[in-house]
């Protein structure tokens, strides 16, 4: 078996220490109080070696938060509601998994996206990932709606989206466990789409 250089395994590992001490740091503070030297000082390198690696500042925060703004955008462009599904409790079946994955394994990153961006190309997101979950709940229930007399008036589906967002932000971050998530999910899903009153019954 063909063996990597050494080299190229602690150029490897640099770059793996940078970014989780990125993490830690935008976590702690947020992009625009988050310096490159605390960031050098965490991962236990020169600050002038991060350069090596990424160009600057901006490049290791989207290195840090990209994947997860992508792949949250991209799962909410692309899930579609199951055929002939029963009713408004499984428009997130397709997505549940993915938000569980997230909270497990990218829940840091995600929250920086939200909370601490301010000042970089990312400080919108957090609006941006409501309004894609508006258009995905609006055109899920408009299938629904089609041959119904009902419609509803779009800040309804801004209410629906809001308020389904602002929760999962809240889970992650409070995550405890993967146990802890999984309850908390459940009860959340529960109360979301029947109401308070199905959790005491």
């Amino acid at each position: 078996m063909h063996e990597e250089p050494m080299a190229q395994i602690l150029k490897e590992e640099i770059e793996k220490k940078i970014f989780q001490a990125a993490i830690d740091e935008f976590y702690l503070k947020n992009y625009q109080s988050a310096t490159l030297r605390n960031i050098a000082w965490k991962a236990g390198i020169p600050v002038g070696l991060i350069y090596t690696y990424y160009k600057n500042k901006a490049a290791l925060f989207d290195a840090v938060v990209g994947p997860s703004y992508r792949s949250f955008q991209k799962m909410l462009s692309t899930t579609k509601s199951p055929d002939n599904q029963p009713g408004f409790d499984q428009f997130f079946q397709a997505e549940l998994p993915f938000i569980f994955n997230l909270l497990k394994n990218n829940r840091k990153p995600f929250i920086i996206l939200v909370d601490k961006s301010n000042g970089t190309v990312y400080e919108n997101a957090r609006e941006e990932l409501i309004q894609l979950t508006q258009i995905h709940i609006q055109a899920q229930l408009q299938n629904n709606l089609i041959h119904s007399e009902k419609k509803m008036d779009d800040l309804f589906y801004h209410i629906l989206a809001n308020n389904f967002m602002e929760g999962l932000f809240e889970i992650a971050r409070h995550y405890k466990d993967e146990e802890w998530a999984a309850h908390i999910m459940h009860l959340f899903t529960q109360q979301y789409f029947y109401g308070v009153n199905s959790l005491v019954k």
